[in-house]
């Protein structure tokens, strides 16, 4: 028997698959970043000097605290659950990671495409197999019915809510009806701060004893430099998924800076409010110029334009430094476009014009 060597060594199913990639682009002069769903606003510079501070005082040799406790109980307090339901890790992709190795590994993870690219490949790394029930133009609600019989076919549900890159939610009904017919539910809320109340699921997890919500300080707390991430689970639940994260995996900085922008959440409020209200002027702008827009409760908006090339138009921007996230490969003609501030939103604008 020939052995496989080298990268012929590699599972096959990994081998198989693209990795999640991104390729630079060239600008003649960066305008407007708006392609990865990147707050619009910095940690303010007084805030930053306090973790700098911080951070100066430490033992910077030393391995951070095992278990990360401070920013546990940050956590903790933000969010009003106990220290027990809590796991923290290197961004939610990590947990993400875990959860799907822990629960899905070996199984069937169920997605809704167009979703987050990365679930796939997290998958696959995983050992899991992929069902996936799509999601359809205009407004790419999620097929609640099919979703809900894959479910109850043994396949481990995964739910990004607001789901990226489309921005759509799913009520907490639905969330409670699909862990009735699931072992574990993995509801990914990324981006739930920019939502309405009754998108968040956490308080679910009071009655429903199988739900995972996951969840970032990148997108609302404008701490995406630095990899914060946490899931909220019932006790005995957070404790088998605690058995996938790697030890250590937030880093001193990354710990400092939690605390810091938890303790200060008048900063995120502010920045969510900005956002949520630019949304909706940016979504009637768009709308206005003959796009179709997909209805949003995220930091972004997922078009595109009947008829027109999105490849064509992303270029376009792109040559007049503005950056948008094509997305042809998710749904054709479509393009996403993270909402920022008020001159980014007009600097967009007015390429987009000229672009069309």
């Amino acid at each position: 028997m020939t052995r496989r060597k080298g990268a012929a060594a590699a599972r096959p199913e990994v081998r198989a698959f693209q990795a999640y990639t991104l390729s630079p682009q060239e600008l003649p002069e960066l305008r407007a970043k708006l392609d990865f769903n990147e707050s619009p606003f910095d940690v303010p510079a007084a805030l930053k000097e306090t973790v700098l501070s911080r951070l100066s005082k430490r033992r910077w040799a030393d391995y951070p605290e095992f278990g990360a406790s401070r920013l546990t109980a940050a956590l903790s307090r933000a969010t009003g659950r106990p220290a027990a339901e809590i796991v923290v890790g290197n961004g939610s992709g990590e947990l993400l990671m875990a959860a799907i190795s822990v629960f899905a590994g070996g199984g069937t993870l169920l997605l809704s495409p167009p979703t987050f690219s990365l679930y796939r490949q997290l998958a696959v790394l995983s050992g899991a197999r992929l069902r996936e029930v799509p999601r359809r133009p205009p407004d790419f609600a999620l097929d609640e019915a099919a979703f809900l019989q894959a479910a109850s076919e043994g396949a481990v549900p995964l739910v990004c809510s607001p789901n990226n890159p489309t921005g759509g939610t799913v009520s907490q009904r639905f969330v409670k009806e699909l862990a009735g017919l699931s072992g574990v539910v993995l509801a990914d809320q990324a981006y739930v701060d920019f939502g309405e109340k009754e998108d968040d699921v956490l308080p679910l997890v009071d009655e429903v004893e199988n739900l995972i919500v996951f969840r970032t300080l990148s997108k609302a707390y404008s701490a995406a430099g630095f990899r914060i991430g946490y899931a909220v689970a019932r006790a005995d639940v957070a404790t088998e998924l605690r058995k996938a994260v790697l030890p250590f995996s937030v880093d001193l900085a990354a710990e400092e800076l939690a605390v810091a922008l938890l303790d200060a959440p008048e900063f995120s409020r502010r920045s969510v409010e900005t956002v949520r209200s630019n949304r909706e002027g940016l979504a009637g702008a768009l709308r206005a110029l003959g796009a179709a827009v997909a209805p949003s409760r995220a930091n972004f908006l997922f078009f595109a334009f009947p008829g027109r090339d999105g490849k064509r138009i992303a270029s376009a921007l792109a040559r007049r430094g503005v950056l948008v996230r094509e997305l042809s490969s998710a749904a054709e003609g479509y393009l996403r476009v993270t909402v920022g501030g008020s001159d980014e939103n007009r600097i967009f604008l007015e390429a987009l014009k000229e672009s069309l």
